[in-house]
């Protein structure tokens, strides 16, 4: 085959790649069906293949860039569908398109890491600017039948390159304290330190500054951030130069650091300070009240909702708001989503829905805490409730993989035994526990006996809440 591209230009190697947008390999006659990775268990084999036989060179492991004459890395990446939303502002979500999974970048060498800093480090070395080759996944269609749906040169902006900075710094921290084992991906916003290996026991590896082995693991980009890129790209597309319309972030400010600002500003002061600062009009009517009190400060300090910023949706962050008694017990414990009874029987520890809640998401807490003791929120007036804090928290690894391990498994397996009344309860110590989370009594979910049951979920006990806020962070 005739490998039309120049090597040393990038342009001409993305307009080379381009040519399979919206094909598959087999329509342009290149797939080779003696090929060497026609291996159906191959899980990369589609990106070996286009990387051998669409671009000519062999697969390898070097350090480098692929296309290392302009320092540009490959990537084949699978797509999936999504219910379309056609009101959407978002590209990606009109046309029904979702990152399958997250990139994978490099393999961590951590006795290579300990030794390196950032304005020299190997990873945006090598996987700074990515070709990404977009596939449309369709389970039981021929690797050479699949189709490319986005292909793209793409880096980061400086804006993400700032927040990538600071992941890295965080996980080259751990390796260099001895911690490499205690690595998580909820630790850091775009850039992840993801398990690479058959098996976790089979992954492990020596590690610098400890005696401890490490999970093998791999630099990725976390698949709520592959999410942005793709409407980055979709909107490169179509529109040609794709502009964040809101933005936490500017040149010189991470958006973690701008939330501090504002909010260090009116930390000790009452609900009734900060509405008379803001000029805030809301009658105090709803059940969550002071979290519609936050959603104004940020509208007047940032033009929106924290929630609706792109930043937040790239770094997959959760915000929840907490009011703490004087003695710094939160009222109550942190209830999340229900739990799907039929589903949670059918997962796996390490790909569960609670466990990828905790290790791939970062939770905004915005903290408040009471003057006076009370029973209900309403004894309380708004000079009583004073802004006490504002963290950003992820569960630490030694806390998931043993206390809401624990959780997890005693919950599924109760639910294979079709018994609903007796899951952990907050008495029982653990950090979580189990308890109902719905409209009433009445309000029921399907089980897998068939029966319906009262709707529950996870609760992260206060107790545990207390203690994670008390940490030094």
């Amino acid at each position: 085959m005739d490998y039309n591209y120049d090597k040393n230009n990038k342009e001409s190697i993305e307009q080379y790649a381009r040519k399979l947008l919206n094909k598959s390999l087999n329509e342009l006659n290149i797939y080779n069906r003696e090929y060497r990775f026609n291996n159906k268990k191959s899980k990369g084999r589609l990106g070996q293949t286009v990387e051998e036989s669409y671009f000519g060179y062999r697969v390898n492991s070097k350090q480098e860039a692929d296309f290392d004459e302009v320092g540009v890395e490959l990537k084949v990446c699978p797509l999936k569908n999504i219910k379309k939303k056609p009101n959407s502002n978002n590209i990606r979500e009109r046309l029904g398109y979702s990152a399958k999974e997250r990139v994978v970048l490099s393999i961590i060498d951590y006795f290579k890491l300990n030794n390196e800093v950032w304005d020299n480090n190997s990873i945006m070395d090598k996987c700074e600017e990515l070709l990404l080759m977009f596939y449309m996944n369709k389970k039981d269609v021929p690797t050479e039948d699949l189709i490319f749906k986005i292909i793209s040169l793409w880096k980061p902006s400086q804006q993400d390159l700032k927040i990538i900075e600071s992941d890295w710094n965080t996980i080259v921290s751990k390796v260099k304290d001895g911690k490499a084992h205690e690595i998580s991906e909820g630790d850091t916003m775009y850039l992840g330190a993801c398990t690479k290996g058959s098996t976790a026991e089979k992954s492990k590896r020596l590690q610098p500054n400890s005696n401890i082995l490490a999970p093998q693991r791999a630099f990725s980009y976390k698949r709520s951030y592959v999410d942005y890129i793709i409407e980055d790209l979709l909107r490169k597309e179509q529109y040609k130069k794709f502009k964040l319309a809101k933005s936490l972030s500017d040149e010189y400010m991470l958006f973690d650091q701008k939330i501090y600002n504002i909010f260090n500003e009116i930390v000790n002061k009452s609900l009734d300070e900060i509405i008379k600062v803001y000029s805030i009009n809301r009658q105090r009517k709803a059940k969550n009240f002071i979290r519609l009190v936050i959603d104004d400060v940020c509208k007047i300090a940032f033009g929106d909702k924290l929630d609706n910023f792109e930043e937040f949706k790239k770094a997959n962050i959760e915000i929840k708001t907490i009011l703490l008694k004087p003695n710094g017990i939160p009222k109550e414990s942190m209830s999340f989503e229900q739990i799907d009874y039929c589903e949670i029987v059918n997962e796996e520890w390490n790909t569960s829905t609670i466990r990828n809640k905790f290790e791939n998401k970062k939770h905004l807490w915005i903290i408040f805490k009471s003057k006076i003791n009370f029973k209900k929120q309403s004894e309380l007036g708004l000079d009583d409730i004073l802004l006490n804090k504002v963290m950003l928290w992820n569960m630490p690894i030694a806390d998931l993989d043993n206390s809401m391990y624990k959780v997890w498994i005693d919950t599924t397996n109760k639910i294979k035994q079709g018994d609903y009344n007796n899951f952990i309860k907050i008495s029982n110590g653990e950090i979580a526990h189990i308890r109902p989370k719905g409209k009433d009594a009445n309000d029921l979910a399907l089980t897998p006996q068939g029966t319906k049951e009262r709707k529950k979920c996870f609760w992260l006990n206060s107790k545990y809440i207390k203690e994670q806020i008390e940490k030094e962070i």
